[in-house]
């Protein structure tokens, strides 16, 4: 093989890496541009999320109720002595034909389910909430 058959492969060679080597240069530079321009999008929509205040006050107004019905308003029944009524037990037809159904008084202060099941999701988003760092 002759000097100028190897300098022209040799030369080939490194002229197709150096072009791979552009290329794969190329290629980053793109993309890192397209991750850029993702993040910007992505700052720019969390700013205006940020800047959003939709439902705050409806969410502190449902947060104060559930707070009130547990904590301040069995103390401020039992306090005042308002009788409660609850629909008592009804079995069947016989109870309704006779009247023995209806409604009953009692003393105290009914906690339904569906506020205990509130203020569990409450407490738990906000003390969930509180331990993520901003």
């Amino acid at each position: 093989m002759s000097i100028e058959l190897l300098s022209m492969l040799g030369g080939g060679v490194t002229g197709f890496v150096m072009r791979l080597i552009a290329a794969q240069g190329e290629a980053q530079a793109k993309a890192f541009e397209r991750m850029l321009a993702a993040q910007s999008a992505s700052d720019d929509s969390s700013d205006r999320a940020a800047a959003r205040t939709d439902g705050v006050w409806v969410r502190r107004l449902i947060a104060i109720v559930i707070l009130f019905a547990v904590v301040v308003a069995p103390f401020i029944l039992a306090i005042a002595n308002i009788p409660v009524s609850i629909e008592a037990e009804n079995r069947g037809l016989i109870s309704v034909i006779f009247g023995n159904g209806g409604y009953k008084q009692v003393e105290g202060f009914i906690l339904l389910p569906e506020v205990r099941q509130g203020m569990l999701a409450l407490l738990s988003f906000y003390f969930g909430s509180s331990m993520v760092k901003r």
